[in-house]
């Protein structure tokens, strides 16, 4: 995903209306538009998904089969 772009397209409409259910529905909930608000940096965004990144795979790793 190119957080970048998307914190750079706030960026320039910011006086817009630029968040939208769908965009909530896309992302999961509203933590990632509250992080773009709040001026985090893609990698600040990134590394605060490490935590349920590393709890999914350990979920994950018993499904796999190869």
């Amino acid at each position: 995903m190119h957080l970048e772009w998307l914190i750079e397209a706030y960026q320039q409409l910011k006086d817009k209306n630029f968040f939208n259910n769908y965009f909530v529905k896309l992302s999961g909930d509203q933590q990632l538009q509250r992080d773009i608000e709040n001026g985090k940096s893609a990698d600040e965004i990134r590394a605060s998904w490490q935590n349920d990144l590393e709890a999914f795979k350990a979920i994950r790793a018993k499904y796999l089969m190869y």
